[in-house]
């Protein structure tokens, strides 16, 4: 956190494998950042792999660079409005939008859509002290339905 300004960055470490061909792996970051334009309204930007690094000694195999820049707006204590635009290489632009409501301290829901493909998502969370446990789905027209389960733990969280 730097005043209104909270930049993180990430270092990943990535493993290839595949039988008759041998192993790889590759190291490579991602960086990000929130600005708090107001009290209600956030932007943020977030950049995966802006180095383009490859699996390989032919280099043949490349893990995508992906820049993401969104907006959110904190409509009230309980809604919570976002939308991001997503550019990944060799990709057409896709947009997220989504809702949150927060029923109480303790229990939420989101949902909302992806512009490629027209995906669903929808989740619902709850929180107990310093946890966090969300449930969450992905519709995809061809692919069908595609859970998830988020495990999230703030040890300097406020207990409520």
């Amino acid at each position: 956190a730097l005043g209104k300004v909270d930049i993180s960055v990430q270092f990943n470490y990535h493993s290839l494998r595949i039988a008759g061909y041998g192993k790889d792996v590759l190291f490579n970051f991602e960086i990000g950042a929130i600005l708090h334009v107001t009290e209600q309204v956030y932007a943020g930007l977030h950049v995966f792999n802006p180095t383009g690094n490859k699996f390989g000694s032919d280099h043949l195999e490349k893990l995508s660079s992906v820049f993401s820049a969104g907006l959110g707006y904190e409509a009230s204590e309980k809604v919570l409005i976002s939308a991001e635009i997503i550019k990944e290489e060799d990709k057409p632009v896709d947009i997220h939008t989504g809702l949150q409501y927060v029923f109480s301290k303790k229990f939420f829901a989101r949902l909302g859509i992806y512009t490629e493909g027209a995906h669903l998502y929808f989740g619902t969370g709850l929180k107990w002290n310093s946890f966090r446990v969300d449930i969450t789905g992905n519709y995809h027209p061809r692919l069908g339905l595609t859970p998830g389960l988020l495990l999230v733990f703030q040890p300097n969280h406020k207990k409520e």
